[in-house]
């Protein structure tokens, strides 16, 4: 087994960023839902080109 050592500040770093994480990640679902509708409106073209092209 191998013994580890952790620096006195391993703890207190990954806490501030934990802590200060929500602030880049704070407009995630806000572009994700944008992507989403933009993704929406595109296939409702691609379906109503489809239903367009046919061959009957």
């Amino acid at each position: 087994m191998v013994d580890v050592e952790l620096d006195q500040d391993y703890y207190n770093r990954g806490i501030f960023v934990r802590r200060n994480a929500h602030t880049p990640l704070n407009d995630v679902a806000d572009i994700l839902d944008g992507i989403e509708d933009e993704a929406d409106k595109l296939l409702a073209d691609l379906l109503a080109i489809l239903d367009c092209t046919e061959i009957d």
